[in-house]
């Protein structure tokens, strides 16, 4: 029996981790921690599930209280623990991590790998998430030279069939023609509707910590542009530059565009039962608030020479499904978020690559049939067009359905059993039946991604504090550096 300490029991963990980790066989947990202040959440999330021991701990910042490190360990020698899953708010992700490096751990943790309270407001804690990430690559790389372990990164979009083959598309033109990845636009919208005091109220996805939409989901959407970056690598074309210039939604914006007599018009006199504030209370409680939308212009240069253009834009505040005041319990995948998602990508003269993924409701606990056409809940399409010369089929464009990629027939969504592949890798590498090199996503993969995401808040606050809102970075050259130290 192969057991695993499981760190964080929110959410993300009741919809994906438990549920996977339940239908392996000879796989359970040895542990579950999570906040005092999440105690009845987690004990009504496990009534339905195998655990040896449970631990409630007050939240930390600076470090893991001594109490608890010791039961950690503890644990771990007990039950012969090889593997710990990572899943807690991510301002703790690197101290977690930091502690299962120290005892030689593999890892699985959620995304993002860290990020810090006011990266919105303060230059220093928004470096400090490539800071943290460097910090936690260097652990990880020294730990290698005496114990083979992985450090997964739960960036889900590698493990989905859709973008693989989005990937492998991307570098077959750039072995025919030699030409890299020169443009992207990335789109992704939650379709959340968070009323004004939820802003103030709801801990899960928080804004007020100072951080928001790019420490959320945004990640994902930051590391699968890099993998297709990375996917038309070209040496001697390699950017070794990139500037970023960004402009964020806050709160204060939000509710400048929908204020709280437009909410009376639209929900009645019972909107007064939920605004506990007026906006303009609100207005200060929101100062150096996390972001709810981002826009995001970045450019990749050789030689000071722009060779890519990349745009971000990440939207929590979109087309919704909500129509009710009072949040659901359910705020992962419930409470009326309906999610889109659409890229578009150029290569040079050669390729254009589209992703199409749109839903049009918020239900998403089973399928009715497939579900892969436009608003359902599988709906992922892909368009391929080919220059002539190098196109492999006569029609324009190559349609690909995800549901042509994938063969499960149970009822939960693509997307979700791709959710349960992370975890099902995960636990094959912890029992020996998968190699190392087989695993995705692992931690030294990362960089580009995470300097998308430090500098996209730099740029931030660059333009708040000095009108100037690019930043500027070295990439690519770095990241052979730490895959050849990594090699090596």
């Amino acid at each position: 029996m192969e057991k695993i300490i499981l760190i964080g029991c929110g959410p993300h963990s009741k919809r994906v981790y438990l549920p996977a980790i339940k239908e392996i066989n000879n796989f359970e947990i040895a542990l579950v921690v999570d906040l005092e202040s999440n105690k009845d959440f987690v004990n009504n999330t496990l009534t339905e599930y195998k655990y040896d021991e449970l631990i409630f701990t007050e939240a930390f910042s600076n470090h893991i209280p001594n109490d608890l490190v010791l039961k950690l360990n503890h644990c771990v020698s007990e039950n012969n623990i090889k593997g710990v899953i990572i899943a807690t708010e991510p301002l703790v992700h690197k101290l977690y991590a930091q502690w299962a490096l120290s005892l030689g751990l593999n890892i699985l943790m959620d995304k993002p790998i860290s990020t810090n309270v006011d990266v919105i407001s303060s230059l220093n804690n928004a470096q400090n998430i490539l800071n943290d990430y460097n910090d936690l690559l260097n652990d990880y790389i020294n730990l290698q030279e005496s114990k083979e372990t992985i450090f997964v990164i739960n960036a889900q979009r590698r493990f989905h069939n859709g973008f693989n083959l989005v990937i492998e598309k991307i570098k077959e033109v750039t072995n025919l023609t030699n030409c890299p990845v020169t443009f992207i636009q990335a789109y992704h919208c939650d379709g959340q509707w968070r009323l004004p005091n939820e802003i103030v109220t709801q801990q899960y996805h928080p804004y007020c910590s100072g951080y928001g939409k790019a420490s959320h989901s945004g990640y994902h959407i930051f590391d699968i542009v890099a993998q297709m970056l990375k996917a038309g690598y070209v040496l001697e074309k390699c950017p070794d530059k990139m500037q970023i210039m960004s402009s964020f939604i806050q709160p204060n914006g939000f509710i400048k565009q929908l204020n709280e007599n437009d909410y009376k018009k639209y929900f009645g006199d019972e909107y007064d039962n939920v605004k506990l504030l007026s906006d303009s209370n609100l207005s200060a409680i929101y100062e150096n608030y996390g972001e709810i939308d981002i826009s995001s212009i970045i450019s990749f240069s050789k030689d000071n020479d722009v060779i890519t253009n990349v745009n971000i834009n990440l939207l929590h505040n979109g087309f919704a499904g909500r129509t009710w005041l009072k949040p659901g319990d359910d705020l992962y995948k419930g409470n009326g978020r309906i999610k889109h998602e659409q890229y578009n990508l150029q290569q040079g003269p050669f390729q254009n690559i589209q992703i199409h993924s749109y839903q049009s409701y918020d239900k998403h606990d089973t399928n009715n049939g497939l579900e892969d056409q436009l608003g359902g809940k599988n709906h992922f399409d892909i368009y391929i067009f080919r220059n002539p010369k190098i196109a492999s089929c006569t029609r324009q464009p190559e349609i690909i359905k995800l549901s042509e990629l994938n063969s499960t027939n149970d009822n939960r969504l693509i997307m979700e059993n791709v959710k349960f592949k992370v975890v099902r890798e995960f636990y094959e590498y912890l029992v020996g039946i998968r190699a190392k090199e087989d695993v995705k996503s692992q931690i030294e993969d990362h960089l580009l991604g995470v300097q998308i995401m430090s500098g996209i808040y730099c740029s931030h606050i660059n333009k708040n504090t000095n009108s100037n809102s690019l930043f500027e970075q070295d990439v690519f050259s770095k990241q052979k550096e730490y895959e050849n130290n990594f090699s090596a």
